[in-house]
């Protein structure tokens, strides 16, 4: 019973505490970005779709950000922004993230259909 209560204890507070921490530039090293806050979640709309299907696209090609970055020569950041909805791709970036994502004809369709609602 007692450890049925710590273990209650520990989920509800110290996992908590350790799931909403965010990690300094000292112990991801990596360098330090300005203090962007991070979204809880994607906005509502054209932007956070982008997102989730840029996300989407890049997982299904089996990738991390800094793949994508190190083939397309896009930082990695601006792609991390791409996937957080806090920039949106150029024509020039969505070029080059199909030469390296290289989705489907319905895929990239809706890619460019969402990209186009938010301009």
């Amino acid at each position: 019973m007692l450890a049925a209560l710590i273990v209650i204890g520990l989920l509800s507070g110290g996992v908590a505490t350790y799931v909403n921490s965010t990690p300094v530039a000292s112990e991801t090293n990596e360098a330090s970005r300005s203090a962007t806050p991070r979204p809880a979640s994607l906005p509502p709309g054209p932007e956070g779709r982008l997102a989730a299907q840029l996300r989407d696209a890049r997982k299904n090609a089996g990738l991390s950000q800094k793949e994508v970055s190190v083939r397309t020569g896009i930082a990695q950041s601006t792609i991390n922004d791409f996937e957080r909805a806090l920039a949106v791709p150029s024509a020039e970036s969505m070029q080059a993230l199909y030469s390296v994502y290289e989705p489907s004809y319905d895929e990239w369709t809706a890619l460019v259909v969402t990209r186009s609602e938010i301009r």
